[in-house]
């Protein structure tokens, strides 16, 4: 049986660069990003330049992915953030920047993936934040305003994860997200960080490659019977 594929959105770096490290021991990766990663590519992956709100650009990332082997694996983990800015003040352009990333690039990279995946066996993990499932409570911002879009577009991104596990699930894919909280190098500025890690109950913020590591377990068959799940990676700051 050929080794099988993944694709990882916003794979370049962060988050999806760990992501791809991971899944590299396993996968053929498709790292799909507007920049090239800053380090080499893993043995196996391929990097194409995608833009996630160009659904033409994403099925053609989804393809390449097809052409290194079976479809095993989708990772949605491309976003942006924005300062916390009063709603009031919340540009329409910066409100539907975050979004069109964020959340409808999840909903275009499921929309072109899912055909495709392996049936049964596939796995679709959409990264989220703790900022999905408190608002702004978890960006400790209401001073200065809070970051609207962001939280709603990562909410979003766990309610399409619940709804397309659920349209899934006959077919044996699964679908799953993620949910970090304060993660070092991830849209967290350095000066910030021992701040956050006093308010977080183990103490330090977050490695990328533990965010990853879920990611990896999600994908695994170790997770078969896990679907439409919100796993958190947020050191004990959210325990629902």
């Amino acid at each position: 049986m050929s080794r099988p594929s993944a694709i990882v959105t916003g794979g370049a770096s962060n988050i999806g660069w760990a992501v791809v490290r991971q899944l590299s021991a396993t996968h053929h990766v498709c790292v799909a990003d507007i920049a090239r990663p800053a380090e080499p590519l893993p043995p196996g992956c391929t990097y194409l330049q995608c833009d996630v709100t160009d659904p033409a650009q994403v099925r053609a990332a989804v393809e390449a992915a097809r052409q290194l082997g079976p479809l095993q694996s989708v990772v949605h983990s491309a976003a942006i953030t924005q300062p916390a800015v009063p709603i009031v003040s919340l540009a329409m352009s910066d409100w539907r920047r975050v979004i069109e990333i964020n959340l409808t690039g999840a909903f275009v990279l499921c929309q072109a993936a899912a055909p495709a995946m392996q049936r049964p066996g596939g796995a679709i993990v959409l990264i989220s934040s703790r900022a999905g499932k408190t608002g702004a409570a978890a960006l400790n911002v209401s001073e200065r305003g809070t970051k609207a879009h962001y939280c709603a577009s990562k909410a979003g991104v766990i309610s399409l994860a619940k709804s397309l596990a659920l349209e899934l699930a006959r077919e044996g894919v699964r679908v799953n997200a993620v949910a970090p909280g304060s993660i070092e190098g991830a849209m967290i500025p350095r000066e910030q960080w021992n701040a956050l890690a006093s308010r977080i109950p183990l103490g330090r913020l977050g490695h990328a490659d533990e965010v990853a590591k879920a990611v990896r377990f999600l994908c695994s068959s170790e997770a078969d019977y896990i679907t439409g799940h919100v796993l958190d990676v947020n050191g004990g700051t959210l325990m629902d």
